[in-house]
């Protein structure tokens, strides 16, 4: 959620890459985007004292009440991000499963993907400027992008169900008409729906239709086109990170024989791993992930569907439904509650059973309050920690003690704090591993407060 502190240098309340520095030597004018109205209109979207944050995997997200002028400085980033990428670029307020009183806001990408790293950065540079500063940013993101600043710009957007979500996202339209930039306000819409929408559009309409309509029809004429076919099975690669349980990694390495790979948190890593295969699946144990199909699978994949015969044919045309069934875009629960649901009707199963396949391990997750979440660096997909000095060690022998354990800690992305994670073969163990492993982080990585206590 919380904004946070830069940690990089800054000049006259900017980022590095912001500063008056980096912006030495002049640099483009913007001709087709009135300065003096950027700045009439950014004063009427002020942004609140001392108030420093950070674009995430999750884009901006803080109280409400703070957003108004970072919502309007993303309409204006999206306009230059459109003119760049020469593609419609999304903008979706929401804060996902973060409280009501919350709100946040990303862009999406011209493929549905999320934004490019790089403009991430641009983000941040943008939401803190000051005042006074805003139009030398935007002048320093258009030159260090090389921005074709004739080039048209459209901008689509939507937001959640939150009560500040409406007039935020006319917060993001006034920064997008000031700034020349055209727009279509979908509404209320889910975030993989703004991602479908985004695909579509920049796909000419080939990924499907750019409507509400259209997103249901592709889902659902590929659900009962699915559900008509007959299973067979298919080897995958899958991603995960350090958070999905054990038993789940055990059960596709040994008995479903499919390699799995290891990631950082963060959907923004599992997406760009499974980009590595021709059929590629990820999921965050919070529920984050779809399917990736590459255009060489999907090309062999419609071939076959095609020049086949018979029970091969009807396997290709299954897995070809299945390419349409999937939001490749971004993770979205209607599109993988329709594939589990064909699934088990293709296999005769049961939720029931499904869910029998396997059992879960006891886990335990916990926070420690430290002085300087830095302290904490990690490896092999943050499953080790780097440092401080012999904290690994501690986390090695503390493990040895439980059976079917294991343990990791990683700092948090926007807090002072350190994230504890800890599963074993019961309740009682993985609860018991938790807290040691805490004390060991409190007590060799600078924790503040209170140590921390069994049971909480």
């Amino acid at each position: 959620m919380e904004g946070k502190v830069l940690h990089r240098p800054k000049v006259d309340g900017l980022c590095w890459r912001c500063s008056p520095t980096a912006a030495a030597g002049g640099g483009p004018h913007l001709p087709d985007m009135d300065l003096d109205a950027v700045t009439k209109h950014s004063a009427l979207h002020a942004k609140p004292s001392g108030l420093i944050l950070q674009y995430g995997t999750a884009g901006f997200r803080t109280k409400a009440e703070h957003l108004d002028h970072v919502m309007f400085r993303m309409g204006l980033l999206a306009v230059l991000r459109s003119k760049q990428t020469k593609s419609t670029i999304g903008v979706m307020v929401t804060a996902s499963h973060n409280p009501e009183e919350d709100n946040g806001v990303k862009l999406v990408d011209p493929l549905g993907e999320m934004l490019a790293p790089s403009w991430e950065e641009h983000a941040t540079c943008l939401a803190n400027a000051e005042e006074q500063d805003v139009q030398r940013v935007l002048l320093d993101i258009s030159e260090k992008a090389a921005v074709d600043l004739q080039q048209d710009a459209f901008v689509v957007i939507g937001r959640d169900t939150r009560p500040s979500s409406e007039k935020l996202s006319q917060s993001v339209i006034d920064g997008i008409t000031v700034s020349g930039g055209q727009f279509h306000d979908y509404g209320l819409l889910t975030t993989p729906q703004l991602h479908y929408m985004v695909y579509c559009r920049n796909t000419q309409g080939q990924y499907g239709k750019a409507t509400t309509e259209g997103y249901y029809q592709k889902l659902s004429k590929a659900f009962v086109e699915l559900t008509k076919q007959i299973g067979e099975s298919l080897n995958i690669g899958v991603v995960q990170t350090a958070y999905a349980n054990g038993s789940s990694t055990r059960y596709l390495e040994d008995v479903m024989k499919v390699p799995v790979y290891c990631t950082k948190t963060g959907v923004k890593h599992l997406h760009h791993k499974a980009q590595e295969f021709d059929i590629g699946i990820y999921f965050e144990a919070n529920g984050h992930g779809t399917v990736l199909f590459s255009k060489t699978a999907e090309m062999k994949i419609k071939q076959l569907a095609e020049e086949l015969e018979d029970k091969k044919r009807k396997a290709a045309k299954m897995l070809e439904n299945i390419i349409d069934l999937f939001n490749q875009a971004a993770g979205d629960a209607i599109s993988d509650m329709l594939v589990i649901e064909a699934i088990l009707a293709l296999k005769g199963l049961t939720i029931q059973q499904w869910d029998a396949l396997y059992t879960d391990l006891p886990n335990r997750q916990l926070k420690v309050k430290v002085a300087d979440r830095q302290v904490i660096s990690t490896t092999d997909a943050e499953r080790k920690a780097v440092t401080p000095p012999g904290l690994q060690e501690a986390i090695d022998d503390l493990v040895k003690k439980y059976k079917l354990s294991r343990a990791f800690v990683r700092p948090s992305g926007t807090e002072d704090i350190v994230r504890v994670y800890a599963e074993a073969d019961s309740q009682e163990s993985a609860d018991s591993l938790a807290h040691e492993v805490s004390l060991a982080v409190f007590q060799l990585a600078g924790g503040v407060g209170e140590s921390p206590q069994p049971g909480l």
